[in-house]
Protein backbone atom coordinates (compact mmCIF):
# COMPACT_ATOMS: atom_id res chain seq x y z
CA UNK A 1 0.00 0.00 0.00
CA UNK A 2 1.34 3.25 -0.58
CA UNK A 3 -0.22 6.75 0.69
CA UNK A 4 1.95 8.86 -2.04
CA UNK A 5 -1.46 9.42 -4.01
CA UNK A 6 -2.81 10.70 -0.79
CA UNK A 7 -0.16 13.02 -0.01
CA UNK A 8 -0.10 14.46 -3.60
CA UNK A 9 -3.94 15.28 -3.34
CA UNK A 10 -3.85 17.43 -0.26
CA UNK A 11 -0.42 18.84 -1.77
CA UNK A 12 -2.82 19.67 -4.84
CA UNK A 13 -5.19 20.93 -2.34
CA UNK A 14 -3.00 23.39 -0.31
CA UNK A 15 -1.72 24.57 -4.12
CA UNK A 16 -5.22 25.46 -5.31
CA UNK A 17 -7.55 25.60 -2.34
CA UNK A 18 -8.23 29.23 -3.72
CA UNK A 19 -9.36 28.83 -6.39
CA UNK A 20 -11.72 25.64 -6.04
CA UNK A 21 -12.57 27.40 -2.68
CA UNK A 22 -13.56 30.69 -4.63
CA UNK A 23 -15.39 28.34 -7.41
CA UNK A 24 -17.90 26.29 -5.03
CA UNK A 25 -18.81 28.76 -2.20
CA UNK A 26 -21.77 29.97 -3.83
CA UNK A 27 -22.90 26.00 -4.41
CA UNK A 28 -21.68 25.12 -0.44
CA UNK A 29 -23.56 28.11 1.06
CA UNK A 30 -27.00 27.05 -1.16
CA UNK A 31 -26.44 23.85 0.01
CA UNK A 32 -26.02 24.87 3.77
CA UNK A 33 -28.92 27.33 3.48
CA UNK A 34 -31.06 24.30 2.18
CA UNK A 35 -30.00 22.08 4.83
CA UNK A 36 -30.38 23.99 7.65
CA UNK A 37 -33.91 25.58 6.70
CA UNK A 38 -34.85 21.79 5.97
CA UNK A 39 -34.18 20.87 9.35
CA UNK A 40 -36.72 23.62 10.42
CA UNK A 41 -39.29 23.08 8.27
CA UNK A 42 -39.24 19.18 9.51
CA UNK A 43 -39.57 20.71 13.03
CA UNK A 44 -42.50 22.28 11.98
CA UNK A 45 -46.08 21.26 11.77
CA UNK A 46 -46.92 23.37 9.25
CA UNK A 47 -44.23 23.67 6.98
CA UNK A 48 -43.15 19.86 7.31
CA UNK A 49 -44.00 19.08 3.26
CA UNK A 50 -41.58 22.01 2.57
CA UNK A 51 -38.91 20.26 4.76
CA UNK A 52 -39.23 16.72 3.31
CA UNK A 53 -39.09 18.42 -0.55
CA UNK A 54 -36.08 20.34 0.84
CA UNK A 55 -34.29 17.47 1.77
CA UNK A 56 -35.22 15.37 -1.36
CA UNK A 57 -33.91 18.13 -3.44
CA UNK A 58 -30.62 18.55 -1.82
CA UNK A 59 -30.17 14.81 -1.57
CA UNK A 60 -31.18 13.77 -4.79
CA UNK A 61 -30.16 16.71 -6.95
CA UNK A 62 -27.82 19.51 -5.51
CA UNK A 63 -25.59 16.62 -4.13
CA UNK A 64 -25.19 14.71 -7.25
CA UNK A 65 -24.53 18.39 -9.22
CA UNK A 66 -22.04 19.80 -6.71
CA UNK A 67 -19.92 16.20 -6.61
CA UNK A 68 -19.94 16.01 -10.30
CA UNK A 69 -18.97 19.64 -10.42
CA UNK A 70 -16.08 19.80 -7.93
CA UNK A 71 -14.69 16.74 -9.49
CA UNK A 72 -14.45 18.53 -12.69
CA UNK A 73 -12.83 21.32 -11.38
CA UNK A 74 -9.79 19.58 -9.41
CA UNK A 75 -9.30 17.58 -12.43
CA UNK A 76 -9.07 20.89 -14.70
CA UNK A 77 -6.82 22.70 -11.36
CA UNK A 78 -4.61 20.08 -10.90
CA UNK A 79 -3.64 20.08 -14.91
CA UNK A 80 -3.85 23.81 -14.58
CA UNK A 81 -5.82 24.20 -16.90
CA UNK A 82 -9.18 26.02 -15.32
CA UNK A 83 -12.41 26.50 -17.83
CA UNK A 84 -14.97 29.23 -17.28
CA UNK A 85 -16.98 28.69 -14.50
CA UNK A 86 -20.53 28.44 -16.49
CA UNK A 87 -18.89 25.63 -18.49
CA UNK A 88 -18.37 23.45 -15.09
CA UNK A 89 -22.56 24.59 -14.15
CA UNK A 90 -23.34 23.38 -17.36
CA UNK A 91 -21.60 19.85 -17.81
CA UNK A 92 -22.74 19.22 -14.28
CA UNK A 93 -26.26 19.78 -14.75
CA UNK A 94 -26.16 17.35 -17.95
CA UNK A 95 -24.76 14.69 -15.76
CA UNK A 96 -26.58 14.89 -12.52
CA UNK A 97 -28.87 12.69 -13.32
CA UNK A 98 -26.54 10.12 -14.06
CA UNK A 99 -24.61 10.27 -10.93
CA UNK A 100 -27.81 10.62 -8.79
CA UNK A 101 -28.45 7.23 -10.74
CA UNK A 102 -24.86 5.69 -9.98
CA UNK A 103 -25.44 6.48 -6.02
CA UNK A 104 -28.78 4.99 -6.01
CA UNK A 105 -27.36 1.76 -7.24
CA UNK A 106 -23.52 2.19 -5.73
CA UNK A 107 -25.86 2.57 -2.41
CA UNK A 108 -28.12 0.12 -2.55
CA UNK A 109 -25.20 -2.39 -3.46
CA UNK A 110 -23.16 -1.57 -0.32
CA UNK A 111 -25.93 -1.10 2.17
CA UNK A 112 -27.10 -4.92 0.92
CA UNK A 113 -23.74 -6.08 1.83
CA UNK A 114 -23.81 -3.95 5.08
CA UNK A 115 -27.41 -5.72 5.89
CA UNK A 116 -25.22 -9.01 5.64
CA UNK A 117 -22.32 -7.92 7.71
CA UNK A 118 -20.05 -4.93 7.71
CA UNK A 119 -17.31 -6.19 6.25
CA UNK A 120 -19.05 -7.77 2.90
CA UNK A 121 -20.22 -4.17 2.58
CA UNK A 122 -17.08 -1.84 3.06
CA UNK A 123 -15.57 -4.88 0.44
CA UNK A 124 -18.07 -3.63 -2.10
CA UNK A 125 -17.90 0.05 -1.52
CA UNK A 126 -13.69 -0.26 -2.00
CA UNK A 127 -14.32 -1.86 -5.26
CA UNK A 128 -16.75 0.77 -6.61
CA UNK A 129 -14.96 4.03 -4.86
CA UNK A 130 -13.87 4.68 -8.56
CA UNK A 131 -17.32 4.44 -10.36
CA UNK A 132 -18.44 8.37 -10.46
CA UNK A 133 -14.63 9.17 -11.40
CA UNK A 134 -15.31 7.13 -14.64
CA UNK A 135 -18.69 8.31 -15.36
CA UNK A 136 -17.55 12.23 -15.15
CA UNK A 137 -14.09 12.51 -16.56
CA UNK A 138 -14.43 9.56 -18.79
CA UNK A 139 -17.77 9.49 -20.16
CA UNK A 140 -18.28 6.46 -19.33
CA UNK A 141 -22.48 4.98 -18.99
CA UNK A 142 -23.23 4.13 -15.27
CA UNK A 143 -23.03 0.24 -15.64
CA UNK A 144 -19.60 0.80 -17.57
CA UNK A 145 -18.28 2.90 -15.11
CA UNK A 146 -19.53 0.14 -12.12
CA UNK A 147 -17.66 -2.25 -14.09
CA UNK A 148 -14.43 -0.29 -14.62
CA UNK A 149 -14.22 0.61 -11.30
CA UNK A 150 -14.99 -3.24 -10.03
CA UNK A 151 -12.07 -4.30 -13.26
CA UNK A 152 -9.79 -1.82 -11.82
CA UNK A 153 -9.62 -2.28 -7.88
CA UNK A 154 -9.26 -6.06 -9.22
CA UNK A 155 -6.14 -5.95 -7.70
CA UNK A 156 -4.74 -5.10 -4.21
CA UNK A 157 -8.32 -5.07 -2.84
CA UNK A 158 -6.58 -4.35 0.57
CA UNK A 159 -5.69 -1.38 -0.32
CA UNK A 160 -8.51 -0.10 -1.45
CA UNK A 161 -10.59 -0.93 1.95
CA UNK A 162 -8.05 0.95 3.42
CA UNK A 163 -8.57 4.21 1.68
CA UNK A 164 -12.55 3.58 1.86
CA UNK A 165 -12.26 3.03 5.54
CA UNK A 166 -9.31 6.70 5.74
CA UNK A 167 -12.18 8.28 4.31
CA UNK A 168 -14.75 7.17 6.65
CA UNK A 169 -12.57 7.72 9.61
CA UNK A 170 -11.76 11.21 8.58
CA UNK A 171 -15.64 12.40 7.60
CA UNK A 172 -16.55 10.47 11.05
CA UNK A 173 -13.88 12.76 13.33
CA UNK A 174 -14.58 15.97 11.44
CA UNK A 175 -18.55 15.51 11.85
CA UNK A 176 -17.90 14.88 15.23
CA UNK A 177 -15.78 17.81 15.70
CA UNK A 178 -18.24 20.13 13.84
CA UNK A 179 -21.35 18.69 15.93
CA UNK A 180 -19.60 18.89 19.20
CA UNK A 181 -18.92 23.05 18.66
CA UNK A 182 -22.84 23.17 17.39
CA UNK A 183 -23.74 21.75 20.20
CA UNK A 184 -21.68 23.87 22.62
CA UNK A 185 -23.14 26.84 20.83
CA UNK A 186 -26.40 25.97 21.69
CA UNK A 187 -26.04 25.25 24.85
CA UNK A 188 -24.53 28.32 25.80
CA UNK A 189 -27.33 30.74 23.48
CA UNK A 190 -30.91 31.26 23.36
CA UNK A 191 -32.41 30.14 20.00
CA UNK A 192 -32.13 32.80 17.44
CA UNK A 193 -31.02 33.71 14.04
CA UNK A 194 -27.15 33.45 14.62
CA UNK A 195 -28.63 29.75 15.42
CA UNK A 196 -29.42 29.30 11.87
CA UNK A 197 -26.18 30.90 10.93
CA UNK A 198 -24.39 28.77 12.74
CA UNK A 199 -26.25 25.73 11.03
CA UNK A 200 -25.77 26.60 7.48
CA UNK A 201 -22.00 27.29 8.21
CA UNK A 202 -21.58 23.94 9.56
CA UNK A 203 -23.55 21.86 6.94
CA UNK A 204 -21.81 23.75 4.06
CA UNK A 205 -18.34 22.90 5.65
CA UNK A 206 -19.42 19.08 6.57
CA UNK A 207 -20.37 18.99 2.46
CA UNK A 208 -17.15 21.00 1.44
CA UNK A 209 -14.88 18.49 3.71
CA UNK A 210 -16.44 15.61 2.34
CA UNK A 211 -16.22 17.18 -1.44
CA UNK A 212 -12.41 17.70 -0.90
CA UNK A 213 -11.04 14.55 0.30
CA UNK A 214 -13.35 12.99 -2.61
CA UNK A 215 -11.77 15.49 -5.54
CA UNK A 216 -8.38 15.26 -3.94
CA UNK A 217 -6.75 12.44 -2.22
CA UNK A 218 -9.50 9.93 -3.35
CA UNK A 219 -9.48 11.48 -6.95
CA UNK A 220 -5.24 11.44 -6.91
CA UNK A 221 -5.64 7.82 -6.10
CA UNK A 222 -7.86 7.25 -8.70
CA UNK A 223 -5.38 8.68 -11.15
CA UNK A 224 -2.25 6.64 -9.59
CA UNK A 225 -4.38 3.29 -10.18
CA UNK A 226 -5.13 4.25 -13.93
CA UNK A 227 -1.32 5.10 -14.74
CA UNK A 228 0.58 2.09 -12.10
Amino acid sequence: MTIAPLLEGFKCYFSTYKKFTLITFPIFILLGLLASSGDIYLNDEVLFTWGILLFIFTNLFLTPFITTFCILVVNDLQKDGLKETIGYYIVSFQLMLKVLLLTLITGLIVIGGLILFIVPGAYLASRLLYSPYFLILEGKTVLESLDLSWQTTKKNQRHYIFYLIYYWAVLILITFFTLSIISAFVISSEPNTSLFFTNTLANAFLSYTQLVLISYPIFFIYKYTKTS
